[in-house]
This record gives structure tokens, C-alpha cells and sequence, in this order.
């Protein structure tokens, strides 16, 4: 009895764990938004989208926005005639180009380019190029969201986890998985099963990192 109720509770807790972080993974990773340079947006709805409460873009009438951050405020307002896209700043400078579908680019289809960041350090402001904001803004205007992940990271972070977890619990079937064949006694020695179970709990730790969106995250 009291091994059975181990076992169902580790069964639980696998569960338990590979849908928080499938959840945490669709929440930072699968929600639509848009990068302004390397800095990804989450649409919070139709008028606003956000990294941080410092941070964020909301959608103005006549297709105006005002772009918030830790530098200020300015206010954006788009025109177009002829597929030609005029972005006027409220402090007086303005953006011309082309959308492709990709790239805000000039009449002969070469991407604007961006003078893009200057990152500093000690929570000084970041300065980000009206190109890389007016990059966003297309995006936003044509619906043309983006994800900071697709969605078959998380499946192949869902088999690695669930590979891991057999590698721990049957380290013997795994290892002479398709070559038991080849082996009398296919079965490993306590230092081989252990070194299994070892590497199923590394497949066991990549798995959630990527089913929770961290892997990701870190590498974006």
C-alpha cells in the first residue's frame, strides 16, 4: 500500500509540474505580441501592449499611439498614401517607408535600417530608434503579431521531459532500448544505472526549462 501510494503521488507531482510549466510556458512564450528591437511586447488587448508597467504602447484614435518608457512619453501618428507609411513623432521627427509583411523598408525594398540600442547599465534609460518603434507599429496596425516562441518548442520540450522522467524510473529499458537484442543479460551495472538515471534527471531539468518558456527567454 505504501507503495502504490508513492508511486501515485510521484505520478502527481510529474503532472502537476509539466502543466505549470506548460502553462508558464504558454503564458511568457505563446502569447501574440511584437519585438521593438530585442524587447518583446505582450498584447494586453486591442489598445495596449506591454513589457512592464513602464514600458508599453497604447493604441490612440485615428491611428495615433503613445509610446511610454522610462525616457518618456511621445506620441506617434500614422498616415499612409499609395502603400507609403508616414510616422509623424510628437517631438518632431518622422519615419517613411514600405511594409513588406517584415520589414519597413524604402521604395527600391531595402529594410530601414536601425540605429537600433545603445544598452547602458545601472537602470539607466535605453535608447531605442524610431525605426525599431515604427518596425512595431506596422505590426500592430497590419495585425501582424509575433510569438517569442512557436508552439512545437513546447511539445519537444514536453518529450524530452517525459523521456527523462523513463530514464529515471526504467534507466535499464532505456539504455538497451532497440539493442537489447545484442546483449545476454542486457542489464546495466548500479554505477551504469545510475549514470542513466543521472542524465535522465539533466533531460528531466532541459525538459521543464523548455516547457516553462525559461530556455527560450534566456536565449532571446
Amino acid at each position: 500500500m505504501k507503495e502504490d501510494r508513492k508511486k501515485r503521488i510521484f505520478f502527481i507531482t510529474v503532472v502537476f509540474v509539466a502543466a505549470v510549466s506548460l502553462f508558464s510556458g504558454w503564458y511568457f512564450t505563446l502569447r501574440k505580441g511584437v519585438y521593438i528591437a530585442d524587447t518583446f511586447y505582450y498584447k494586453i488587448n486591442k489598445e495596449k501592449y506591454a513589457h512592464s508597467r513602464s514600458d508599453y504602447i497604447e493604441v490612440l484614435p485615428d491611428h495615433s499611439y503613445q509610446i511610454v518608457s522610462r525616457s518618456g512619453k511621445r506620441t506617434v501618428s500614422l498616415t499612409s498614401e499609395e502603400n507609403v507609411l508616414n510616422f509623424s513623432f510628437s517631438d518632431g521627427a518622422s519615419v517613411t517607408g514600405l511594409w513588406d509583411g517584415e520589414f519597413l523598408t524604402d521604395s527600391d525594398g531595402i529594410p530601414l535600417e536601425f540605429e537600433n540600442l545603445q544598452i547602458t547599465v545601472n537602470n539607466a534609460p535605453v535608447h531605442v530608434s524610431d525605426t525599431a518603434y515604427c518596425q512595431a507599429l506596422c505590426r500592430i496596425y497590419f495585425g501582424d503579431y509575433e510569438t517569442v516562441s512557436a508552439w512545437y518548442i513546447q511539445i519537444l520540450g514536453s518529450l524530452i521531459y517525459i523521456w527523462g522522467i523513463v530514464s529515471i524510473l526504467y534507466p535499464d529499458n532505456v539504455y538497451f532500448f532497440l539493442q537489447r537484442w545484442r546483449f545476454k543479460e542486457p542489464e546495466l551495472s548500479e554505477t551504469g544505472r545510475l549514470l542513466e538515471q543521472a542524465g535522465g534527471a539533466v533531460l528531466t531539468i532541459l525538459g521543464i526549462s523548455i516547457m516553462s518558456g525559461i530556455m527560450q527567454i534566456m536565449i532571446s
